[in-house]
């Protein structure tokens, strides 16, 4: 076979390995193939388990192991029972700015996206109170969303496509928050209630691809500000990258604040340890 067509069957074979996460329920209802059940039922546990002053859950593993698919999963096995929100912080923020005081933030502009499209009844004076802080707090002219007849879609929508491009929205609600964070979770809290008073149950927010930053970024996000979040009162799953497990000082803080609520992704393997690079070694066949 020419060069040039082992490197196209090379590129051919990448392109077709190189698949996205299952998300959507159509997604996952066309191409799933089961897998981690073991691991859910773990966090199924977990989140059942939770107290009102216990209730964040740690969730890592190997980069490309399938953990936000069986993330996505869990979420809508779940979302008869909870009120799921789940999303990728990398589609919230640029990943090189994310700190723990926009991704709880993007928590709120989630909860109240996720109440719109699930089409939740809350007061319209309540609603248009929430609206207009997230204005106030992104310098948004609210006037101009009046005017388009649909305030809180308009709005939600301008909000996300802000934190994910204007480096200048995530500077001033870093300076907004930096110094009395508490009127954020306040906020946060605030929201959450309002949804599990109208939909009667409870919440649960599902954060993905975290565990994809830069480990100096998951030093600052969990080593120095864990206990900000810790502080929103309803469940919330954190993702981290397997590498911020390997240190030990980081490890145990997450351990403390969560009570041991950490949870890995189990990874098949296919040789025993030692064998892999064995050109005789038998794979393990189940």
């Amino acid at each position: 076979m020419a060069t040039n067509d082992l490197l196209e069957a090379f590129r051919k074979t990448y392109q077709n390995l190189h698949l996205l996460p299952l998300i959507t329920p159509e997604e996952l209802a066309n191409f799933k193939v089961e897998y981690g059940e073991v691991m859910v039922a773990e966090l199924e546990q977990v989140i059942e388990d939770c107290s009102d002053t216990n209730n964040k859950i740690i969730f890592g593993g190997h980069r490309g192991c399938g953990k936000s698919t069986l993330l996505a999963d869990f979420g809508s096995r779940i979302s008869d029972r909870y009120f799921v929100v789940f999303f990728s912080i990398a589609d919230m923020i640029d990943r090189s700015d994310i700190n723990h005081i926009n991704i709880l933030f993007a928590v709120a502009v989630q909860m109240m996206d996720r109440a719109e499209k699930e089409k939740i009844t809350i007061k319209d004076s309540i609603r248009n109170n929430f609206y207009e802080w997230f204005a106030r707090k992104t310098r948004t002219n609210i006037e101009e969303f009046k005017k388009e007849g649909n305030l809180g879609i308009n709005l939600l929508q301008w909000i996300k496509l802000a934190l994910k491009t204007n480096s200048t929205v995530r500077d001033e609600l870093k300076e907004e928050f930096k110094r009395k964070v508490s009127d954020l979770i306040d906020r946060i809290n605030e929201i959450a209630s309002v949804i599990q008073d109208a939909t009667e149950q409870d919440i649960l927010v599902i954060i993905d691809d975290l565990d994809k930053l830069d480990l100096p970024i998951i030093r600052t996000i969990y080593y120095d500000h864990v206990k900000v979040l810790m502080q929103p009162s309803f469940r919330i799953i954190y993702t981290v990258p397997i590498a911020a497990m390997r240190e030990i000082s980081l490890r145990r803080t997450l351990e403390t604040e969560t009570s041991n609520q950490v949870k890995f992704m189990h990874v098949s393997k296919f040789f025993k340890q030692g064998e892999n690079r064995n050109p005789n070694a038998v794979p393990n066949q189940k």
